[in-house]
């Protein structure tokens, strides 16, 4: 394993920034527009509707923020995947909750817990260090796996096996990690920080800083999908 990950560290020298250019460029398809800008929204006022009814410490979640929290969850998902299909060029129907939807959707809920176990390890949430460590070790944790969930979103068949994406980590694995933690990382813990000040009381910078975080959410998002999409083109096109 030391050897695949050295020999992905020195085949991705020298290719770090076409990775990037390609991801970038892949977000300026016509056809994304809509997408994004149904991501800007839901991640902005869900948000806003879920830092509004935060229940209190042993308290039953009110209606507002469940109902938040469900329409943030399904929005997220269903345009993650829709978005996938669009910068992978899939043959899937973009918004039809087929098989790959489904399956994609547990690879989410493993995800989420895997962020909830490191977050467990490491303690205090609020901590800015923590926060950083949390990030870069959930995507060091996660970043061998990117490939196979963007397959499992768009491929055909179904890519239920993870062995055949799961190869040629030196044609993808450096220059995704490199840019997730260069770029994504510090827009993850930017936007936990702002979360965390929102709910302390923002006072009159609570619209402000809500409305920068939607965009901040929405712009961390796309870049991630794309970054995994084009880390995906990279097997698939083998």
């Amino acid at each position: 394993m030391g050897e695949t990950v050295a020999g992905s560290g020195q085949a991705g020298q020298g290719r770090l920034l076409p990775f990037l250019v390609e991801a970038l460029g892949a977000l300026r398809r016509r056809e994304l527009l809509v997408p994004a800008l149904l991501l800007l929204l839901i991640l902005t006022f869900t948000n806003i509707a879920i830092l509004a009814n935060i229940p209190a410490r042993g308290a039953v979640p009110s209606a507002p923020f469940l109902a938040a929290a469900v329409a943030r969850l399904v929005g997220l998902l269903v345009l993650a995947v829709g978005i996938l299909r669009i910068l992978t060029h899939s043959s899937r129907p973009l918004w039809l909750p087929d098989g790959g939807f489904w399956l994609y959707l547990l690879t989410f809920a493993a995800s989420a817990g895997v962020n909830v176990a490191v977050a467990g390890l490491l303690g205090d949430r609020q901590d800015p260090v923590n926060l950083v460590a949390r990030t870069v070790l959930v995507t060091l944790l996660l970043s061998p796996f990117m490939v196979w969930v963007v397959a499992i979103a768009v491929a055909r068949p179904l890519a239920w096996r993870p062995g055949p994406w799961l190869r040629d980590l030196r044609r993808w694995w450096a220059p995704l990690v490199f840019w997730s933690l260069l770029v994504v990382t510090p827009m993850a813990v930017l936007h936990a920080s702002i979360d965390i000040r929102l709910l302390k009381g923002a006072g009159e910078l609570f619209w402000p800083l809500a409305l920068f975080d939607g965009a901040l959410s929405t712009a961390m998002a796309l870049l991630a999908l794309s970054l995994n999409a084009t880390a995906y083109r990279r097997v698939a096109s083998r």
